[in-house]
Formats: structure tokens, C-alpha cells, sequence
């Protein structure tokens, strides 16, 4: 991956834990890949200076990957990337008529904060929350559909992905940006 002209190597998380790149992801063997992996890796496990100071740089991309495949939205990111897709800076397609549903929705909170109404500041964190897990079922789905697609089919699928993962981040950010109640 190139960032501002540099080459970046990208780690990839499910190396790391010698999982498949896949969406779905065994939970409980990854949390027990982790404690294996960490206890292994420790920095306190060596004597030598430069071998903590590796362990130290093992145990923080073992830590990383772990943030990464725990988290949906991440996790989809970088597999999206690893299948060759598009990075979330360099494709912001959102599905059709996604903004101005998110400026209605927008509109009403704003409405719903002035009044202190929170009957409706429940009923948009309601739907946002529903939205998001429409997205990420909807970004399983297409995960699932382009293992078995052929390889035209498959850039479509990718470029699908990427739309309702803008679309996710935009239902994170209301979720984050509405009062809890």
C-alpha cells in the first residue's frame, strides 16, 4: 500500500493468527490464539535486551491485529483490502439516497435535542442502531458471496462492500453523536 508516495507494508491480521481471511471469524479461537500468542510473545519471557525489544514489537502487532479482527468495521476494512478493494480514503460511494436520508434523520435530532424530546432521540438511536446492523449483515453477506463468485464478479462485489462500509462508518457516527438515554 502506498501512502504519500511511501511504500507502507500492511499487516495482516489474520496472519497473525493464522486464521483464514475470512468476515465471519471464530471469536473463542481467537481469543485463545491471543492468550497463546501474548504469553508466548511476552517481553518478560527474554533475558536478552534485543530479544525483549523484538518480543515488545511482536506482542504490539499481536495486540493491533487483535483491535483489528474484533472490531467488525476494521476487521471488514482490511480484508476488504487484502482482497485487493478499495481503502476507505480513496472510495466514498455511499448507497443512493443515503444523504439525504441521513439529512432528515439529522434534521429530526437536532429537533428532538432543542425539545428535549427524547422519544424520538431514542427512536433515531434505535434506528441507526438497526441501519448499522443491516450494514454489517448486508457487508457479511457480500464477504460470503465473493468467495464463491467468479473473478469478473468479484471487483463488483468488492466495490459493493466498500459502499455499505462508507454507509456503516456514517450509522457509527450518528450512534456516537446521539445522546445516551
Amino acid at each position: 500500500m502506498v501512502v504519500n508516495g511511501y511504500t507502507v507494508r500492511m499487516i495482516d491480521p489474520f496472519a497473525t493468527f493464522d486464521l483464514p481471511r475470512r468476515f465471519d471469524i471464530d471469536v473463542e479461537c481467537l481469543s485463545h490464539r491471543f492468550i497463546a500468542l501474548c504469553a508466548q510473545h511476552h517481553p518478560d519471557r527474554f533475558t536478552d535486551p534485543i530479544d525483549q525489544v523484538e518480543a515488545s514489537e511482536r506482542t504490539a502487532r499481536i495486540n493491533e491485529s487483535h483491535r483489528v479482527l474484533t472490531d467488525p468495521e476494521q476487521r471488514a476494512n482490511i480484508l476488504l483490502q487484502l482482497l485487493g478493494g478499495a481503502a476507505k480514503g480513496d472510495d466514498k460511494s455511499l448507497p443512493p439516497d443515503l444523504l439525504v436520508d441521513m439529512m432528515d434523520v439529522r434534521q429530526q435530532q437536532e429537533e428532538a435535542q432543542a425539545n428535549d424530546d427524547t422519544q424520538t432521540l431514542r427512536k433515531l438511536a434505535d434506528w441507526a442502531s438497526s441501519q448499522h446492523g443491516a450494514y454489517l449483515s448486508k457487508i457479511a453477506l457480500l464477504f460470503d458471496a465473493h468467495d464463491g463468485a467468479d473473478a469478473p464478479g468479484r471487483d463488483e462485489i468488492l466495490a459493493d462492500i466498500r459502499v455499505n462500509l462508507n454507509a456503516l462508518r456514517y450509522m457509527h457516527r450518528m450512534i456516537e453523536q446521539l445522546p445516551t438515554l
